[in-house]
């Protein structure tokens, strides 16, 4: 998995995403309370994890898209967000 500068200076230029850091989104792909197939681009998986379980004061969760369709995958964007997306079909659950 990599996360090019060009993804990275988009993820920190967006309002609200100042105190999103790298540890945030690598975290959550290692540890997502939720995997979704993106809507509208089948290669791309939505990460989802709490952003309470980031120490993150936004939000209720960090999605991190993620291009599988790249090798090694990459990361395009991530983002606070306040639900889950309704049209993304969840691929995988953590187990409560």
């Amino acid at each position: 998995m990599e996360l090019p500068a060009s993804a990275w200076e988009h993820i920190r230029q967006r309002p609200g995403r100042g105190l999103v850091r790298l540890e945030h989104v690598f975290g959550t792909i290692e540890d997502p309370l939720l995997i979704a197939q993106d809507r509208n681009f089948p290669t791309r998986e939505c990460y989802y994890r709490a952003a309470s379980e980031l120490g993150l004061p936004i939000a209720a969760y960090l999605k991190v898209v993620v291009d599988r369709g790249w090798h090694p995958a990459r990361v395009v964007t991530a983002y606070p967000v306040d639900r889950l997306h309704r049209s993304e079909e969840p691929v995988w659950r953590r187990e409560q």
